[in-house]
């Protein structure tokens, strides 16, 4: 596909992704919708597809409302919270050791101070999991407050855990500083509720017979409440367009092209069933490349080396160096290839140098919409790894 043709395709499949389908969480309607899209474009390519699914819930957001002293005050949901509507007091918590000493039954407990100053890792979450929250977790169910507040720093929610059963919302600081203040009732409503469904990875493949197997992966799934351009529309638009540019005689291995589903869920689910199903004693992957977060405008791509042999890097470095916008960075360890690095597994990424600086400001928000993707980067990156797969390939294996 010639150069031109190739940036209208990333153009009109990115419109698809983020603007006609939108945020796309796991086990959501629109999560679905392109699974079935990346599928049918798949199978349009001649790859066999396989449709990986486990279950997971769909978190039904419609709001939440805060009365106090006659007063609305701004307040959100936390994500996957469960819903309340109720009228109680407060006590205002700002460290453990306060936690500790509470008696929350009856109460709405209102958390400040150093029990707010970072996200709380989910109960379930396998890789990463602080005493320090999980202490913070377990003393909120053993006094079990009716409701949880956090007046946070910042607008982000501090509990975003579908395993955690004490509804939760959270209000800035600034919104809230007449609770800290004063003391009186406060009236919580939040219309939110989980409901039971199914998620799936999507694989597509070629030569699925050979002995080994290059995995390229983009996870599709995205938070509540954003678009998901840069994460991740722009890794699965490159996924996608490989399968137009890598056919099945032009490699002797199998090519694996990989949508991870759960990336941005609390459980990552989706991960968990991909790694115990397909990369635990499997000794066919001799290589993975995630891309996640490509395309930023006025950024440099940048790509990291994991767990990459000095032979492989050298015979990679004659094709970084005529791209004057690919920079080589530190070892990247975030993101779905460290599935793969765990089991030694050697990872290529891909990613917007400057999305390191940007991460709170576009990921995760309304901002990250297709107005900020410069597509010659996209593009950049889908003939790079097209020209590894096919011209060095074979020695990489």
């Amino acid at each position: 596909m010639k150069r031109d043709l190739l940036k209208k395709e990333i153009k009109k499949i990115l419109n698809h992704i983020t603007v006609n389908i939108g945020e796309r969480p796991t086990g959501s309607k629109s999560n679905r919708k392109v699974e079935i899209f990346a599928r049918t474009y798949f199978e349009n390519n001649d790859y066999i597809t396989e449709s990986q699914k486990f279950q997971c819930i769909d978190w039904i957001n419609k709001g939440a409302e805060l009365i106090f002293k006659g007063k609305k005050l701004t307040v959100k949901p936390s994500y996957y919270t469960t819903g309340c509507d109720l009228e109680a007091g407060y006590t205002v918590l700002s460290t453990v050791t306060e936690l500790e000493k509470s008696h929350l039954q009856k109460k709405i407990a209102v958390l400040t101070g150093e029990l707010t100053q970072e996200q709380l890792m989910p109960k379930s979450f396998p890789f990463y999991n602080p005493e320090s929250h999980q202490r913070i977790i377990r003393l909120l169910e053993e006094k079990r407050p009716l409701a949880v507040l956090t007046v946070v720093d910042n607008d982000t929610s501090v509990f975003e855990d579908g395993d955690f059963d004490i509804p939760t919302a959270y209000i800035t600081k600034e919104a809230g500083q007449e609770l800290l203040n004063d003391q009186d009732k406060i009236k919580l409503k939040i219309d939110a509720k989980r409901q039971e469904s199914k998620g799936a990875n999507l694989i597509a493949r070629i030569n699925p017979d050979a002995e080994k197997k290059l995995v390229i992966t983009a996870h599709m799934d995205t938070k509540y409440g954003t678009p998901g351009a840069l994460d991740n529309g722009t890794g699965i638009t490159i996924l996608l367009l490989l399968s137009s540019m890598i056919r099945p005689e032009d490699i002797n291995y199998c090519l694996e092209l990989l949508l991870l589903n759960g990336e941005d869920y609390y459980s990552i689910p989706g991960q968990l069933k991909y790694m115990e199903e397909n990369i635990v004693d499997d000794e066919s992957i001799f290589l993975v490349i995630n891309c996640d977060g490509v395309g930023l405008k006025d950024s440099k791509t940048a790509i990291s080396f994991m767990e990459l042999d000095e032979f492989k890097q050298e015979l990679i470095a004659p094709f970084l160096t005529d791209q004057s916008e690919i920079e080589l960075i530190e070892p990247w360890e975030m993101g779905d290839h460290m599935l793969f690095v765990m089991h030694g597994i050697p990872a290529i990424t891909f990613t917007s140098k400057e999305i390191l600086n940007l991460i709170d400001e576009i990921a995760h928000t309304e901002k990250d919409a297709i107005d900020i993707i410069d597509y010659r980067r996209v593009l950049e990156v889908i003939e790079l790894i097209t020209e590894l797969a096919v011209d060095i390939g074979e020695e990489l294996s």
